[in-house]
């Protein structure tokens, strides 16, 4: 029964699929460059800042500033995987947001080597501070 059901689902894939002919579709080449000329530009992060509101007020003077290694460390430890230590730091929203996105900053191997950078590093912090780079090393 299981097979049979699996036949008619391949079957109805196929016909409803195999109906689209190429040779139906046209593209009207005025029309696509009209709109890329009246296209806007669009920047992912400052939608990404505007949409949470605490976002812009991360890079206001109150935030900017002499930040303590420790904190980092600390941060860097307990929730390295999620970047917290780098939106400390001063990183751009998408950085963090790419150590999400990546499963701990490649399932913990960024954090970790992060980890290792900010402890030899104690004394001075000042090059990975506001470092826009996702790898800060």
């Amino acid at each position: 029964m299981k097979r049979l059901i699996q036949l008619f689902f391949i079957a109805l894939f196929t016909i409803t699929f195999s109906t689209a002919n190429a040779a139906n579709y046209r593209i009207d080449d005025k029309a696509l460059d009209h709109m890329f000329a009246t296209a806007q530009s669009f920047s992912l992060t400052e939608s990404f800042e505007a949409s949470v509101p605490f976002m812009a007020d991360l890079n206001n003077s109150a935030f900017v500033g002499e930040k303590d290694p420790l904190v980092a460390l600390l941060l860097d430890i307990f929730v390295g995987g999620l970047g917290i230590h780098r939106l400390y730091l001063g990183t751009e929203t998408l950085t963090w947001v790419g150590y999400i996105l990546t499963c701990g900053g490649i399932f913990g191997i960024v954090p970790l080597v992060d980890l290792i950078v900010l402890a030899v590093n104690y004394d001075d912090i000042s090059p990975y501070i506001d470092n826009p780079r996702f790898f800060m090393w």
